[in-house]
């Protein structure tokens, strides 16, 4: 079984993101990161199916908003490493 654990700049992105919403609109910030959790959550049933990006990096496009977070996977641990939009780099 794999636990999920957030890169600080990650987690700080998570909350901006939340932030950033609630400013207008709460219940859609709310609905974001639901959507955002949902998407990770499908990492720790299926860890491998997300698109590689080099050896040690995957990504996740979350569907309805078309945030990506990039991840990576030790023992059994996943590690969220950066969480963006279309038009973000995450290097």
């Amino acid at each position: 079984m794999y636990s999920v654990k957030f890169f600080k700049k990650a987690k700080q992105q998570y909350i901006n993101i939340w932030k950033y919403i609630a400013q207008d609109n709460l219940f859609y910030a709310n609905e974001v990161l639901n959507r955002i959790d949902y998407s990770i959550n499908t990492v720790l049933e299926f860890p491998n199916i997300w698109t590689k990006i080099d050896d040690i990096y995957r990504k996740i496009v979350e569907p309805n908003y078309k945030f990506k977070i990039v991840y990576k996977i030790k023992k059994d641990t996943i590690y969220i490493v950066w969480i963006y939009r279309e038009q973000n780099s995450w290097r």
